[in-house]
């Protein structure tokens, strides 16, 4: 099988590598289309020269130790629109609408439509695609690690919540910003079932504004008919500049029925804890899983491990490009 893969290849990065490995794991040959000068220029402000490029790719393909053409192209189709012997035309989420006009060339010419394998965009660490431009400016390296603050907005004031969000964060980049932000949540005061995600959704999608991601936290009452009582669980959503979300929650515990009656005659959570404490505010400082479990467990570790969940799907993204997609 022969694959075909093209490009600019202004700089040679992560999402470059992930088609060209992709192609060389499919075929036994594979051609690469080098954009000319011209065609590079006509849309980039920065190119490298054609030989510079090819220098450069020419070195990562030979680690493959298979067979491989390098050809420079002057337009999208490059040799597919007129070779018999190319089997798959291998692109990126970006580049697939070219994919489908050179096979409706090909028709034309009464030529075989070549098989399409579409790999998914390769994201930096800002959740943002990988791109040349992106590492000429600086705001990326090659491998998409991000050259500056990650920018977080969180949709709350609470200094528990925040402090959650900072602890994940902090483990996984090498310098954050980080703002709490107070949002409407749509959702009723004591939420509910469905209306725990729907404030954790409402509340990061209205925190991000124009930082990398939004956080939003949200902690309320599921039933559980096994057991008949309700959990409080509590829900992470983040979201992302593109609007994708990813979506966790932290462990479940039961509250005293003392606390839900009080709840069941309209008081919060919150309020009903600290009737039945005698402690203001307790959702800012421990939380009522700090006092009930005698400070084995407070509300910024809970926080901490529905964060954590909410972003576990961004750690390992190769995993889930499916159920983003659904998001």
């Amino acid at each position: 099988m022969k694959a075909a893969v093209g490009g600019t290849f202004n700089v040679l990065h992560v999402g470059h590598k992930a088609l060209i490995s992709r192609a060389f794991a499919l075929a036994d040959e594979v051609i690469i289309g080098i954009s000319s000068d011209r065609m590079a220029k006509a849309t980039r402000k920065e190119t490298s020269p054609y030989d510079q490029r090819k220098e450069i790719l020419e070195r990562y393909v030979k680690t493959f130790g298979k067979p491989y053409q390098i050809q420079q192209i002057d337009d999208i189709f490059g040799p597919t629109a007129e070779a018999k012997d190319i089997d798959i035309l291998i692109v990126s989420e970006w580049s697939q609408k070219n994919a489908e006009v050179i096979n409706r060339e090909r028709a034309k010419k009464g030529l075989g439509a070549l098989m399409i394998e579409v790999i998914p965009t390769v994201l930096a660490a800002d959740f943002k695609p990988v791109s040349s431009t992106r590492i000429i400016d600086g705001e990326i390296d090659a491998e998409g690690k991000l050259m500056r603050a990650l920018r977080i907005r969180v949709g709350s004031s609470n200094p528990v919540k925040i402090e959650g969000v900072r602890r994940v964060f902090e483990h996984l980049y090498d310098e954050i910003e980080i703002e709490g932000v107070e949002v409407e949540t749509g959702v009723p005061q004591q939420p509910r079932e469905d209306d725990v995600i729907k404030g954790a959704m409402n509340r990061a999608r209205s925190a991000i504004g124009g930082a990398d991601i939004g956080v939003g936290v949200e902690a309320g009452l599921l039933w559980d008919e096994v057991v008949q009582w309700y959990f409080d669980v509590q829900y992470c959503v983040i979201v992302d500049s593109s609007g994708r979300a990813t979506i966790g929650h932290g462990p479940g515990f039961w509250y005293p029925p003392e606390v839900i009656e009080w709840v069941e005659k309209g008081l919060s959570v919150n309020d009903a804890m600290q009737k039945v404490t005698g402690i203001e505010k307790i959702g800012h400082t421990t939380g009522a899983v700090g006092y009930l479990s005698k400070n084995a467990m407070d509300r910024t570790r809970l926080t901490e491990m529905a964060v954590l969940a909410a972003f576990i799907p961004r750690i390992r993204p190769e995993l889930y490009t499916e159920i983003w997609r659904k998001i």
